[in-house]
């Protein structure tokens, strides 16, 4: 069942997705979200990951790049279940810290 963002109750999945976020790691930065229709207008949360430099470089280096991210949106997804209950399509953007904008480009 997709619900459209204005239905979300915005305040508890905040809260759910900052007690995702505290069970990811050192590796994790930051993690921010947002809502929105996706390009082809289905509700959608954004997840934009910022990954420590020396775990990007590292991973880069051992080519586990798939395996950092593939756990974090695993935990993501176990914990928050976007779709199944809060009727949201996730996307997953990552970055590292030095890759970080200048604060106020994606709030």
């Amino acid at each position: 069942m997709v619900v459209a963002t204005g239905y979300i109750d915005q305040a508890k999945l905040a809260s759910e997705v900052e007690k995702a976020a505290s069970k990811l790691g050192p590796e994790v930065v930051r993690l921010k979200h947002r809502l929105g229709p996706d390009t082809n207008g289905d509700p959608s949360i954004d997840f934009r990951i910022v990954l420590a430099d020396d775990v990007v470089q590292k991973a880069i280096h051992e080519d586990t790049v798939a395996e950092v991210t593939g756990r974090i949106m695993g935990t993501l997804f176990e914990e928050l279940h976007p779709y199944e209950n809060w009727g949201l399509v996730p996307y997953f953007a990552f970055r590292s810290l030095t890759e970080e904008p200048t604060p106020g480009e994606w709030a």
